[in-house]
């Protein structure tokens, strides 16, 4: 009977290829099967640090077939390591299902940390971390992204919050609404050459970003609610529907 193979969760550098872990790279060498979730992005990566191994995509457009078929190569022994575009994979990235299956089969499973711009940016966000709240990707559309930071306005922890690459000013127009002169730092790009760091009132960091047309990867930090200094804008009408 063949042992069962390990499925490995690699997390991968989020900007700076020099934060690939030694461990990481001696993981990829051994596996059989490397799934990525852009074959374009996984490539690269493979390329830059002369990874030569089968390379196949796992997102969410196929996740439930790729999921099948890493379960049954995991089932006659083969390795099989997961890599996202970047930072940690399953994080607001496709790959539970397939957790879940060798969680329930007893198959073994390895995560191999590494730089994740979630902890990158909170940590250099100066604030009271001892308890923060994660909420990720709000949504899409500006009333009810309002209404979803209306929520969490007068929380007594840190909150931090994803969104596109291409909508950094219009969530920080929320925040400056929401928020008022709240005190958040913004991590953009971080660990890359163009990486940027805010900090200041929401309205402050768009004065500073003025008409710079900002597109990469950001992680925003909001400081908790102290109840001597919450102040909400001028500018945001009470009487909305939030």
């Amino acid at each position: 009977m063949n042992m069962l193979g390990t499925l490995n969760l690699v997390s991968t550098p989020i900007g700076d290829y020099s934060d690939m872990s030694l461990r990481a790279l001696r993981t990829l060498e051994e596996s059989d099967i490397i799934y990525c979730e852009e074959f374009k992005e996984g490539a690269r990566l493979l390329r830059f640090f002369e990874i030569k191994k089968d390379l196949e995509e796992l997102n969410e457009h196929n996740e439930a077939e790729a999921s099948d078929d890493i379960f049954n190569e995991l089932l006659i022994g083969k390795n099989i390591s997961i890599i996202s575009d970047c930072g940690t994979p399953l994080f607001s990235d496709p790959g539970k299902l397939i957790l879940n299956k060798c969680i329930e089969a007893g198959i073994k499973t390895e995560f191999l940390s590494g730089a994740n711009s979630l902890l990158s940016s909170i940590v250099l966000s100066g604030f009271d971390i001892s308890r923060f709240y994660y909420y990720g990707f709000l949504s899409p559309k500006a009333e009810i992204r309002k209404k979803e930071m209306k929520e969490f306005c007068l929380s007594d922890r840190v909150s931090v919050i994803l969104d596109a690459p291409y909508r950094l000013k219009a969530v920080l127009n929320d925040i400056r609404d929401i928020f008022g002169e709240r005190k958040v730092f913004v991590a953009f790009n971080i660990t890359q050459v163009s990486e940027k760091k805010f900090r200041g009132s929401a309205a402050e960091i768009l004065n500073e970003i003025g008409e710079e047309n900002l597109k990469g990867e950001f992680v925003i930090v909001i400081d908790k609610h102290y109840e001597k200094t919450i102040k909400f804008s001028d500018n945001y009408d009470n009487n909305n529907s939030l």
